[in-house]
């Protein structure tokens, strides 16, 4: 039998809060990207008082559209996922936030592997994640519902 590290993302989503409970206060806005992580983003909503900004992204076969959030500059920003695979949406978002000049970004997700990190290091000053598999897997592989 298959062992999942969470049930669903509102589950991964109480895991991150309990995980990070003490950095989330430190953040000016969380932006939280959709649809991805709705679910996981009501365990933050009712743990947190951080203002939360939503990020809709647009995928086609080829590419990701992550359109620009304005009104960042000099802030504090912590990304809300549902996890990271290769980091290409990741690394697209903190490169986003880079281009409105953010104090300081921070992904917190609850799965990224190891590999991709030093990638992801590239636009983000720190990752937080729940689970660190050593290389990059499906997503769906860590939920028992997806």
């Amino acid at each position: 039998m298959m062992e999942f590290d969470f049930i669903d993302r509102a589950d991964a989503g109480r895991k991150m809060v309990d995980t990070f409970r003490s950095e989330i206060s430190n953040f000016d806005v969380l932006i939280v990207v959709l649809p991805s992580a709705s679910e996981i983003a009501l365990a933050f909503a009712t743990e947190t008082t951080t203002t939360m900004r939503d990020l809709v992204i647009g995928r086609s076969a080829r590419d990701v559209v992550i359109p620009r959030i304005d009104d960042v500059a000099g802030l504090n920003v912590a990304v809300i996922d549902d996890g990271v695979e290769s980091g290409t949406t990741a690394i697209a978002i903190g490169a986003m936030l880079r281009a409105g000049s953010v104090a300081s970004a921070t992904l917190i997700v609850p799965i990224c592997p190891k590999l991709v990190v030093p990638n992801l290091l590239s636009v983000y000053d720190t990752i937080h994640a729940v689970v660190s598999p050593i290389a990059p897997q499906a997503i769906t592989l860590h939920y028992q519902t997806n």
